[in-house]
Order: C-alpha cells, then structure tokens, then sequence
C-alpha cells in the first residue's frame, strides 16, 4: 500500500507533500498553467526514486490563499523553501506536526512552472540544480518570431474554465509577468548560475523549441536534450530520461 500524500499550508500556500523518513534531497514540483489538481503519478514517481517531494501551489490557485500573480511569484517561493528548511509542516489530515530532513534541493516544472523553476533558480540559492521541460524562456518574444500558443488567448480561456482553480483578473499573462523582473532572459542570463536540464520536444506548437537552442548558447550551464514525449513535465518524460536525470542530479 502506498504512503498518503500529505497536504499542509506555509501561510497562504497550500502544499502537497510525500517524504522519507530519513535525510533525503527534496523536490519541489512546479506545476503549468493551467495544470491539473492531481500530481499524484509524478509525485509517487520522484518519491520512489528516493526524494522528498513538495508540491506548492502558487498564490490564487487551487487550495492557496489570494489572487494569482497578485504578488511576485518568487518571492512566494523563497519564502516557502525558507519555511520548508525548517523541516516541518503541519498534517492537515490529522493537525500532527511532521517532522523531515530535506538534503539539497531541486526544482523541477514543465511550460509556466518550467520558467517559475528557472526564475527561482536564478534567485534563490538554496536551489542546487534545475530540470525544466519546454519552459517559456520569455513572455515578452513568446510568439513573436516562432508560431506558438497565443497566452493572451490562454488567459482568457482559463480564466472561463477553471474559473475557482485560478483566481484573477488580468487578460493577458504576458503582460501580468512583465511586472516580475525574474521572467526575462536579460535576467538569466546575468543570473542563473545553477546547473539546468532542459528537455524540449522539437514539435511543441505551444513553446518553440528554438528559444531553448538559443538559450544553450549564451548560457553555458544549461544542458538541452531534445525530446519527441510532448509538452511539459509529464510521467512519459520522467520515465524515460530518469536515468540521465539521475545523473546529471548527482553532478557535483
């Protein structure tokens, strides 16, 4: 029988988490937008190769707290991993304290958490590596050059949809993001200094895969490998590339 999936609140931000009960490196799982409630599969995945795993979700959306992109999304989630290296969190199932012991971090996330996680990466230096999967590298080219999802059309679109999953008020995300200095690639590349993988499928429609090729040549700790398992962080990538993530986490 598998461990339950936790869930417990750092201030505003709801979480799910599954951990060991022993000293392991820790993920935390970024999610798309829009992106489903259910992250079971990958976060059972990650745990059984022998990881803690967290999966905060951003202000505004699902069970969290407060309006999305309101505030800086980064600054959300500095202050969650403050929280988190504390090593403890509160069951909501049963309101016992837990207790764990987080190693290093990772941070892994597809499509909008692909560019939250690269963001975060270039900010925060508790995060010891990056894996990201067809990340927007930047809203303000993202369908400019390259035929791609039209965001603003998305905004709208979620916004109807998922209409008590994500809470706001803007109609165009590129536009929202731009107030975040973190989501440019001036800012990367002056900043990210964190070892990154980034897997990117040649026939996404919705990021083109040549802003990464670009990326991989002014930044030189990024590794690109190109992929045919679609759009995002999905299970079908996880399993099978897991091996040269494994080893590209275990690079000193």
């Amino acid at each position: 029988m598998k461990k339950p999936i936790l869930k417990a609140y750092y201030g505003d931000i709801f979480f799910e988490f599954l951990i060991h009960d022993i000293k392991k490196d820790s993920i935390i799982l970024l999610s798309g937008f829009p992106s489903s409630n259910c992250m079971d599969e990958i976060i059972y995945f990650l745990h059984e190769k022998g990881f803690n795993v967290f999966v905060p979700r951003y202000k505004g959306t699902f069970q969290s707290k407060g309006e999305f992109l309101k505030t800086n999304p980064i600054i959300d989630l500095v202050e969650f991993i403050t929280q988190l290296k504390k090593g403890r969190a509160t069951s909501l199932w049963n309101m016992k304290n837990i207790s764990f012991e987080i190693g290093q971090i990772f941070v892994f996330g597809g499509s909008f958490g692909g560019s939250i996680g690269c963001a975060l990466a270039a900010t925060s230096k508790d995060i010891s590596k990056a894996v990201l999967a067809t990340p927007v590298w930047d809203y303000e080219i993202h369908n400019k050059e390259f035929k791609e999802q039209d965001l603003n059309q998305l905004t709208k679109f979620v916004k109807r949809a998922f209409k008590n999953l994500y809470r706001y008020k803007f109609n165009s995300l590129p536009k929202e993001i731009k107030r975040f200095k973190e989501f440019s690639l001036p800012f990367y590349k002056k900043n990210l200094k964190t070892h990154t993988l980034v897997f990117h499928d040649p026939n996404d429609s919705a990021v083109s895969v040549e802003h990464s090729r670009r990326v991989v040549k002014y930044i030189k700790n990024i590794k690109l490998i190109e992929t045919n398992t679609g759009h995002g962080l999905t299970i079908k990538l996880l399993d099978k590339y897991y091996p040269k993530i494994e080893a590209f986490l275990k690079i000193n």
